[in-house]
């Protein structure tokens, strides 16, 4: 299992000094969901708390809710420490085959994921000694191939969940109601979170059993949406906010050339363009909302009372919105399998390209550069040709 010592560590001041973060009313970190890439996040999250990012808010789906709940249910100077617990304990460990790398290297990964498969993840899954099939319909073991109840009790001994519901930050979890496919939320402005709620968040069909909540029956929420930018980013009333996204899945890719390839694409399209979706969606609608303020100051005293128009002024804002995408991009030998491969080298890989994808757009922080009047939403990437250029 990965040990401290093959977590990033932090560079030193003259290497990583982005100096004080500007004072944005809102800071919220947004995880997507994306199994075993999760580690990614946590690597992520280190060079954010270098930088003095300390968000208000985090909203994550599946594994996004999992790395989230242990940040909000821990004092920010305990949450790296919980996050590397937690994937120091779901972790296997496995040989290490010596300079890996092309076939090498894919044949360790598609090991490691076919323990996944046959044995679980130690404090996450197991496999139900029954087959589905052979389950009396109706019981948890009759929907799912996996029991995750071991993950109840990992939460528990990482996640303070009186400091998560009482505490000064907030905490959003996505998550689908089985019987009326909607997306929701758990959110603790709105009620008390519970280990159940972490675990409905990342109950992943057919691998993982729905979880019941208040008569209600609840599954990942990346069946609907993988990323939990809606929650931010439609909160009333709207305030100035500078959200890091950190996303598992890129979009940009390749034509494959072998059917392994086709579902590696497969799989990157399917989550990644959700999130594109989202952002161009908010973007556009956030944008409007200046323009309609804009309008709205223009009208003379007189029409800004009158009742047809006096509307406008709640329709539009003046808030900017800023979207840092941390993202995660297609790693050389990865297999389709790589988000249900949880060796403790990838694991500790993962984390540390993230934390160097979060750094590269930490350094720049463009998001302190000024914003044109017409615009609401403004995405900050860093585009793989300049990824490239500084590596």
């Amino acid at each position: 299992m990965p040990t401290k010592a093959q977590w990033p560590k932090a560079a030193s001041s003259e290497e990583s000094d982005a100096g004080e973060p500007a004072p944005y009313p809102l800071i919220a970190l947004v995880l997507q969901g994306g199994g075993a890439l999760g580690s990614y996040q946590v690597g992520a999250f280190r060079a954010l708390d270098e930088a003095g990012y300390c968000p208000h808010w985090f909203a994550g789906t599946s594994i996004g809710a999992i790395n989230a709940a242990i940040m909000a249910g821990n004092p920010p100077e305990a949450r790296l420490e919980r996050l590397e617990e937690f994937w120091r304990t779901v972790a296997r460990n496995i040989p290490t085959i010596a300079s890996g790398a092309g076939v090498q290297k894919q044949a360790y990964f598609a090991l490691s994921a076919w323990q996944t498969m046959l044995l679980g993840q130690p404090g996450f899954f197991r496999p139900r000694p029954v087959s589905p099939w052979l389950a009396q319909p109706g019981a948890p073991a009759a929907v799912s191939y996996y029991d995750t109840s071991a993950l109840r009790g990992t939460l528990e001994k990482l996640v303070d969940f009186d400091r998560l519901n009482d505490g000064t930050v907030r905490l959003s979890l996505g998550a689908v109601n089985v019987r009326t496919g909607d997306q929701v939320y758990f959110d603790t402005r709105r009620q008390r979170l519970a280990p159940e709620h972490v675990m409905a968040s990342g109950a992943l069909p057919p691998a993982f059993p729905p979880i019941e909540i208040d008569g209600e029956f609840y599954w990942d929420g990346g069946i609907v949406s993988n990323t939990p930018l809606d929650v931010i980013i439609d909160e009333l009333p709207r305030r100035s906010t500078l959200c890091f996204m950190v996303d598992l899945f890129d979009m940009m890719g390749t034509v494959p050339m072998t059917m392994e390839g086709v579902e590696v694409r497969r799989k990157d399209i399917t989550y990644a363009s959700r999130s594109n979706r989202s952002i161009e969606a908010h973007r556009i609608q956030h944008n409007l909302r200046r323009a309609v303020m804009a309008l709205w100051k223009n009208l003379a005293p007189e029409k800004q009372q009158a009742a047809h128009l006096s509307t406008l002024a709640a329709l539009g804002c003046t808030t900017t919105m800023h979207i840092a995408r941390i993202l995660h991009r297609n790693e050389p030998d990865e297999l389709s399998s790589k988000d249900y491969e949880f060796s403790a080298a990838s694991i500790a890989e993962h984390g540390e390209a993230g934390y160097h994808d979060a750094k590269r757009i930490l350094d720049r922080a463009p998001w302190r550069d000024p914003v044109p009047p017409d615009v609401g939403v403004v995405v900050h990437d860093i585009p793989p040709d300049e990824m490239a250029a500084d590596e």
